[in-house]
């Protein structure tokens, strides 16, 4: 028997929204490592769960400092102009 297709939508019951966010939490660190390792990149990964406690996650050769510097040099319009093809990918998945 295969899974069920979950519906992406706000889960109203807090207790089961704390508890998808424990488990989902471990697979996007996962893949974030994965696509620093992969791509060479630097990430900065931030998540505040329902509770409002952080989770960090850098890349491997990540500087939570160097990123942040990184994006802060990008013009308004760059950010924008990223925003959008990220908006783009996200929709067209």
């Amino acid at each position: 028997m295969g899974r069920v297709k979950l519906k992406i939508k706000r889960l109203e019951n807090t207790s089961g929204r704390q508890v998808t966010y424990s488990k989902r939490r471990a697979g996007i660190l996962k893949k974030a490592r994965e696509l620093s390792i992969l791509c060479d990149i630097d990430i900065a990964l931030l998540m505040f769960s329902p509770t409002g406690k952080p989770t960090l996650c850098l890349g491997e050769r990540s500087n939570i400092e160097e990123v942040i510097a990184k994006f802060a040099q990008l013009t308004p319009q760059e950010r924008a102009k990223r925003k959008l093809e990220s908006l783009e990918v996200t929709n067209s998945s």
